[in-house]
Protein backbone atom coordinates (compact mmCIF):
# COMPACT_ATOMS: atom_id res chain seq x y z
CA UNK A 1 0.00 0.00 0.00
CA UNK A 2 1.24 3.51 -0.87
CA UNK A 3 2.07 5.49 2.28
CA UNK A 4 3.55 8.63 0.70
CA UNK A 5 4.55 10.09 -2.67
CA UNK A 6 8.09 8.69 -2.41
CA UNK A 7 6.54 5.20 -2.52
CA UNK A 8 4.83 5.64 -5.91
CA UNK A 9 7.52 3.48 -7.50
CA UNK A 10 9.15 0.83 -5.35
CA UNK A 11 11.93 -1.71 -5.81
CA UNK A 12 11.85 -5.40 -4.92
CA UNK A 13 13.64 -8.57 -5.95
CA UNK A 14 11.35 -8.65 -9.01
CA UNK A 15 12.37 -5.15 -10.14
CA UNK A 16 10.83 -1.68 -10.12
CA UNK A 17 7.07 -1.65 -9.46
CA UNK A 18 4.33 0.99 -9.73
CA UNK A 19 1.31 -0.03 -7.66
CA UNK A 20 -1.09 2.55 -9.14
CA UNK A 21 -0.60 1.14 -12.63
CA UNK A 22 0.08 -2.43 -11.42
CA UNK A 23 3.07 -2.38 -13.73
CA UNK A 24 6.65 -3.64 -13.45
CA UNK A 25 9.61 -2.03 -15.21
CA UNK A 26 12.16 -4.51 -16.66
CA UNK A 27 11.06 -7.24 -14.21
CA UNK A 28 13.32 -10.14 -13.27
CA UNK A 29 10.44 -12.62 -13.04
CA UNK A 30 7.17 -13.16 -14.96
CA UNK A 31 4.50 -10.59 -14.05
CA UNK A 32 1.10 -9.46 -15.29
CA UNK A 33 2.28 -6.31 -17.12
CA UNK A 34 5.84 -5.25 -17.93
CA UNK A 35 7.24 -2.01 -19.29
CA UNK A 36 10.47 -2.81 -21.16
CA UNK A 37 13.10 -0.07 -21.47
CA UNK A 38 15.17 -1.87 -24.13
CA UNK A 39 15.85 -5.24 -25.74
CA UNK A 40 18.95 -6.43 -23.86
CA UNK A 41 18.06 -9.76 -22.28
CA UNK A 42 19.09 -8.73 -18.75
CA UNK A 43 16.17 -6.25 -18.89
CA UNK A 44 13.64 -8.74 -20.23
CA UNK A 45 12.01 -11.81 -18.73
CA UNK A 46 9.92 -14.51 -20.40
CA UNK A 47 6.35 -15.34 -19.41
CA UNK A 48 4.73 -11.94 -18.74
CA UNK A 49 1.08 -11.62 -19.74
CA UNK A 50 1.64 -8.27 -21.43
CA UNK A 51 4.66 -6.21 -22.49
CA UNK A 52 4.79 -2.52 -23.41
CA UNK A 53 7.70 -0.91 -25.27
CA UNK A 54 8.69 1.25 -28.21
CA UNK A 55 8.12 -0.22 -31.71
CA UNK A 56 11.91 -0.57 -32.19
CA UNK A 57 12.34 -2.52 -28.96
CA UNK A 58 9.38 -4.71 -29.85
CA UNK A 59 10.83 -5.63 -33.25
CA UNK A 60 14.26 -6.42 -31.79
CA UNK A 61 12.77 -8.57 -29.03
CA UNK A 62 10.70 -10.52 -31.57
CA UNK A 63 13.82 -11.03 -33.71
CA UNK A 64 15.61 -12.43 -30.67
CA UNK A 65 12.93 -14.66 -29.11
CA UNK A 66 10.19 -15.05 -31.72
CA UNK A 67 6.94 -13.25 -32.51
CA UNK A 68 4.70 -15.22 -30.13
CA UNK A 69 4.57 -12.45 -27.55
CA UNK A 70 1.82 -10.05 -26.43
CA UNK A 71 3.45 -6.66 -26.74
CA UNK A 72 1.93 -3.19 -27.16
CA UNK A 73 4.01 -0.36 -28.60
CA UNK A 74 4.06 3.41 -28.32
CA UNK A 75 6.28 5.85 -30.19
CA UNK A 76 8.60 8.20 -28.34
CA UNK A 77 6.66 11.07 -26.76
CA UNK A 78 3.26 9.43 -27.35
CA UNK A 79 1.31 9.62 -24.10
CA UNK A 80 -0.74 6.61 -23.03
CA UNK A 81 -2.67 5.77 -19.86
CA UNK A 82 -2.74 2.82 -17.49
CA UNK A 83 -5.36 2.97 -14.73
CA UNK A 84 -5.71 6.69 -15.43
CA UNK A 85 -1.96 7.40 -14.99
CA UNK A 86 -0.20 9.07 -17.93
CA UNK A 87 3.00 7.45 -19.23
CA UNK A 88 5.35 8.05 -22.15
CA UNK A 89 8.63 6.74 -23.57
CA UNK A 90 11.58 9.04 -24.30
CA UNK A 91 14.94 8.21 -25.95
CA UNK A 92 17.67 7.13 -23.54
CA UNK A 93 20.50 6.91 -26.10
CA UNK A 94 21.55 3.44 -24.86
CA UNK A 95 20.77 1.36 -27.97
CA UNK A 96 18.19 1.46 -30.76
CA UNK A 97 14.69 1.71 -29.25
CA UNK A 98 15.91 2.20 -25.68
CA UNK A 99 13.75 4.38 -23.47
CA UNK A 100 13.39 6.46 -20.42
CA UNK A 101 9.92 6.06 -18.93
CA UNK A 102 7.97 9.07 -17.69
CA UNK A 103 5.10 8.73 -15.20
CA UNK A 104 2.74 11.64 -14.59
CA UNK A 105 0.92 11.20 -11.28
CA UNK A 106 -1.54 14.09 -11.49
CA UNK A 107 1.18 16.61 -12.26
CA UNK A 108 3.97 15.03 -10.20
CA UNK A 109 6.54 13.63 -12.60
CA UNK A 110 8.68 10.53 -12.10
CA UNK A 111 11.32 9.57 -14.66
CA UNK A 112 13.12 6.24 -14.95
CA UNK A 113 16.25 6.61 -17.10
CA UNK A 114 16.72 2.92 -17.84
CA UNK A 115 20.22 2.31 -19.20
CA UNK A 116 21.37 5.51 -20.88
CA UNK A 117 24.33 7.26 -22.45
CA UNK A 118 25.06 10.84 -23.44
CA UNK A 119 27.67 10.28 -26.15
CA UNK A 120 26.62 10.70 -29.78
CA UNK A 121 25.65 7.42 -31.42
CA UNK A 122 24.28 7.51 -34.95
CA UNK A 123 22.75 4.04 -34.60
CA UNK A 124 20.11 5.16 -32.10
CA UNK A 125 18.20 8.26 -31.07
CA UNK A 126 20.00 10.75 -28.86
CA UNK A 127 19.17 10.97 -25.14
CA UNK A 128 16.25 13.34 -24.55
CA UNK A 129 16.36 15.79 -21.65
CA UNK A 130 13.17 15.43 -19.63
CA UNK A 131 12.28 17.56 -16.60
CA UNK A 132 11.10 15.62 -13.57
CA UNK A 133 10.36 15.83 -9.85
CA UNK A 134 11.65 12.35 -9.02
CA UNK A 135 14.43 10.64 -10.97
CA UNK A 136 15.35 6.96 -10.88
CA UNK A 137 18.77 6.80 -12.51
CA UNK A 138 21.00 3.92 -13.45
CA UNK A 139 24.53 4.10 -12.00
CA UNK A 140 26.37 1.24 -13.71
CA UNK A 141 29.55 3.34 -14.00
CA UNK A 142 28.88 5.61 -11.05
CA UNK A 143 32.49 6.22 -10.03
CA UNK A 144 34.74 9.22 -10.85
CA UNK A 145 37.30 6.92 -12.48
CA UNK A 146 34.95 6.33 -15.39
CA UNK A 147 35.37 8.97 -18.08
CA UNK A 148 34.81 7.92 -21.68
CA UNK A 149 37.00 9.06 -24.54
CA UNK A 150 35.49 10.12 -27.86
CA UNK A 151 34.02 7.13 -29.67
CA UNK A 152 35.85 7.93 -32.89
CA UNK A 153 39.20 7.80 -31.07
CA UNK A 154 38.37 4.27 -29.88
CA UNK A 155 37.44 3.28 -33.45
CA UNK A 156 40.77 4.63 -34.72
CA UNK A 157 42.59 2.65 -32.01
CA UNK A 158 40.80 -0.52 -33.13
CA UNK A 159 41.73 0.14 -36.77
CA UNK A 160 45.39 0.64 -35.83
CA UNK A 161 45.33 -2.48 -33.68
CA UNK A 162 44.24 -4.55 -36.69
CA UNK A 163 46.39 -2.76 -39.28
CA UNK A 164 49.59 -3.19 -37.24
CA UNK A 165 49.14 -6.98 -37.16
CA UNK A 166 48.72 -8.09 -40.80
CA UNK A 167 49.90 -11.63 -40.01
CA UNK A 168 47.36 -12.18 -37.26
CA UNK A 169 43.62 -12.62 -37.09
CA UNK A 170 42.14 -9.88 -34.90
CA UNK A 171 39.13 -10.99 -32.85
CA UNK A 172 37.14 -8.29 -31.08
CA UNK A 173 34.51 -9.41 -28.58
CA UNK A 174 31.51 -7.11 -28.19
CA UNK A 175 27.80 -7.36 -27.41
CA UNK A 176 25.74 -8.39 -30.42
CA UNK A 177 23.04 -5.79 -29.85
CA UNK A 178 23.97 -2.11 -29.72
CA UNK A 179 27.74 -2.26 -29.21
CA UNK A 180 28.48 -4.13 -32.44
CA UNK A 181 26.38 -1.78 -34.58
CA UNK A 182 27.92 1.30 -32.96
CA UNK A 183 31.44 -0.04 -33.51
CA UNK A 184 30.77 -0.85 -37.15
CA UNK A 185 29.40 2.64 -37.73
CA UNK A 186 32.45 4.27 -36.15
CA UNK A 187 35.05 1.96 -37.76
CA UNK A 188 33.49 2.75 -41.13
CA UNK A 189 34.56 6.38 -40.63
CA UNK A 190 38.24 5.44 -40.23
CA UNK A 191 40.70 4.43 -42.94
CA UNK A 192 40.06 0.76 -42.19
CA UNK A 193 41.01 -1.18 -45.35
CA UNK A 194 40.61 -4.73 -44.12
CA UNK A 195 37.63 -7.04 -44.17
CA UNK A 196 35.27 -7.33 -41.22
CA UNK A 197 33.58 -10.63 -40.42
CA UNK A 198 30.66 -10.81 -38.00
CA UNK A 199 29.06 -13.64 -36.07
CA UNK A 200 25.53 -14.83 -36.90
CA UNK A 201 24.06 -13.15 -33.80
CA UNK A 202 25.57 -9.82 -34.86
CA UNK A 203 24.38 -10.24 -38.46
CA UNK A 204 20.88 -10.85 -37.17
CA UNK A 205 20.90 -7.59 -35.21
CA UNK A 206 22.50 -5.72 -38.12
CA UNK A 207 19.62 -6.80 -40.35
CA UNK A 208 17.13 -5.78 -37.68
CA UNK A 209 18.69 -2.31 -37.48
CA UNK A 210 18.48 -2.02 -41.27
CA UNK A 211 14.77 -2.90 -41.18
CA UNK A 212 14.38 -0.01 -38.75
CA UNK A 213 16.11 2.42 -41.10
CA UNK A 214 19.62 2.46 -39.60
CA UNK A 215 22.45 2.35 -42.13
CA UNK A 216 24.89 -0.36 -40.97
CA UNK A 217 28.28 -1.02 -42.57
CA UNK A 218 28.19 -4.18 -44.69
CA UNK A 219 30.27 -7.04 -43.30
CA UNK A 220 31.13 -10.59 -44.25
CA UNK A 221 29.49 -13.49 -42.46
CA UNK A 222 31.79 -15.38 -40.13
CA UNK A 223 31.62 -19.14 -40.45
CA UNK A 224 33.96 -21.25 -38.31
CA UNK A 225 34.01 -23.91 -41.04
CA UNK A 226 35.74 -21.50 -43.44
CA UNK A 227 39.46 -21.71 -44.17
CA UNK A 228 41.08 -19.88 -41.26
CA UNK A 229 43.74 -18.39 -43.54
CA UNK A 230 41.16 -16.06 -45.10
CA UNK A 231 40.76 -14.28 -41.76
CA UNK A 232 44.45 -13.36 -41.41
CA UNK A 233 44.95 -9.60 -41.33
CA UNK A 234 41.23 -9.01 -40.93
CA UNK A 235 38.81 -8.32 -38.07
CA UNK A 236 36.20 -10.68 -36.64
CA UNK A 237 33.46 -9.42 -34.30
CA UNK A 238 32.19 -12.09 -31.91
CA UNK A 239 29.88 -12.09 -28.85
CA UNK A 240 31.72 -12.40 -25.50
CA UNK A 241 30.20 -15.84 -24.84
CA UNK A 242 32.56 -17.28 -27.48
CA UNK A 243 35.72 -16.22 -25.64
CA UNK A 244 36.70 -19.73 -24.70
CA UNK A 245 39.58 -22.00 -25.58
CA UNK A 246 37.49 -24.67 -27.28
CA UNK A 247 36.18 -22.14 -29.80
CA UNK A 248 39.43 -20.25 -30.40
CA UNK A 249 41.83 -23.18 -30.59
CA UNK A 250 41.36 -23.62 -34.36
CA UNK A 251 42.95 -20.20 -34.95
CA UNK A 252 46.74 -20.42 -35.17
CA UNK A 253 47.79 -16.81 -34.79
CA UNK A 254 45.30 -14.43 -33.19
CA UNK A 255 45.05 -11.34 -31.06
CA UNK A 256 41.95 -10.76 -28.97
CA UNK A 257 40.27 -7.61 -27.68
CA UNK A 258 37.16 -6.71 -25.72
CA UNK A 259 35.08 -3.55 -26.22
CA UNK A 260 33.56 -2.57 -22.88
CA UNK A 261 33.55 0.29 -20.41
CA UNK A 262 35.03 -2.10 -17.84
CA UNK A 263 38.22 -2.15 -19.87
CA UNK A 264 39.05 1.30 -18.48
CA UNK A 265 40.05 -0.45 -15.24
CA UNK A 266 43.68 -1.45 -15.78
CA UNK A 267 43.71 -4.30 -13.26
CA UNK A 268 40.54 -5.80 -14.71
CA UNK A 269 41.94 -5.44 -18.22
CA UNK A 270 45.05 -7.40 -17.19
CA UNK A 271 43.03 -10.15 -15.51
CA UNK A 272 40.53 -10.48 -18.34
CA UNK A 273 42.79 -12.56 -20.57
CA UNK A 274 42.27 -10.33 -23.61
CA UNK A 275 45.32 -8.98 -25.44
CA UNK A 276 43.72 -5.56 -25.71
CA UNK A 277 40.88 -3.69 -24.02
CA UNK A 278 38.91 -0.89 -25.67
CA UNK A 279 36.99 1.26 -23.18
CA UNK A 280 33.74 2.04 -24.96
CA UNK A 281 30.40 1.90 -23.18
CA UNK A 282 26.73 2.36 -23.95
CA UNK A 283 26.19 3.64 -20.41
CA UNK A 284 26.72 7.11 -18.96
CA UNK A 285 30.02 7.81 -17.22
CA UNK A 286 30.42 9.76 -13.95
CA UNK A 287 30.23 13.22 -15.53
CA UNK A 288 27.30 12.27 -17.75
CA UNK A 289 25.30 10.99 -14.77
CA UNK A 290 25.88 14.24 -12.87
CA UNK A 291 25.08 16.28 -15.98
CA UNK A 292 21.82 14.39 -16.40
CA UNK A 293 20.81 14.88 -12.77
CA UNK A 294 21.31 18.61 -13.23
CA UNK A 295 19.46 18.86 -16.54
CA UNK A 296 16.38 16.97 -15.32
CA UNK A 297 16.08 19.54 -12.49
CA UNK A 298 15.07 16.66 -10.22
CA UNK A 299 14.99 17.49 -6.53
CA UNK A 300 14.76 13.84 -5.53
CA UNK A 301 16.81 10.96 -6.93
CA UNK A 302 17.01 7.21 -6.50
CA UNK A 303 19.83 5.08 -7.95
CA UNK A 304 19.75 1.48 -9.14
CA UNK A 305 21.66 -0.85 -11.48
CA UNK A 306 25.16 -0.12 -10.27
CA UNK A 307 27.48 1.27 -7.62
CA UNK A 308 25.92 4.45 -6.25
CA UNK A 309 27.85 4.98 -3.00
CA UNK A 310 30.26 7.55 -4.48
CA UNK A 311 27.41 9.40 -6.19
CA UNK A 312 25.36 9.52 -2.98
CA UNK A 313 28.36 10.78 -1.01
CA UNK A 314 29.11 13.45 -3.61
CA UNK A 315 25.50 14.67 -3.83
CA UNK A 316 25.09 14.74 -0.05
CA UNK A 317 28.20 16.91 0.22
CA UNK A 318 26.83 19.26 -2.43
CA UNK A 319 23.44 19.23 -0.67
CA UNK A 320 21.71 20.05 -3.95
CA UNK A 321 19.58 16.94 -4.49
CA UNK A 322 17.65 14.81 -2.04
CA UNK A 323 19.00 11.26 -2.43
CA UNK A 324 16.40 8.68 -1.46
CA UNK A 325 16.34 4.95 -0.86
CA UNK A 326 13.55 2.72 -2.06
CA UNK A 327 10.98 1.71 0.54
CA UNK A 328 11.20 -1.97 1.52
Amino acid sequence: MIQKSTDLIKYSDQGLYCELTDTWIDPHKPVKRALITHAHMDHFTFGCNEYISTPETSLIIKERIGSNINIKTYDYGKEFKINGIKLSFHPSGHILGSSQIKFNFGGEIWLITGDFKRQIDETCQEFEKVKTDYLISESTFGLPIFKWEETQKIAIDISKWVNLSPDRTSILFCYSLGKAQRLLNEINKTNFKNKIYTHTSINKMNNCYKKLGIDIFETNKFDKTQNINKFKGNLILLPPSLNRGSFLKKFKNIQTGFASGWMSIRALRKRSGYDKGFAISDHADWEAILKTLNETEAKNVFFHHGDSEALIRYLNEKNSINVLKFAP
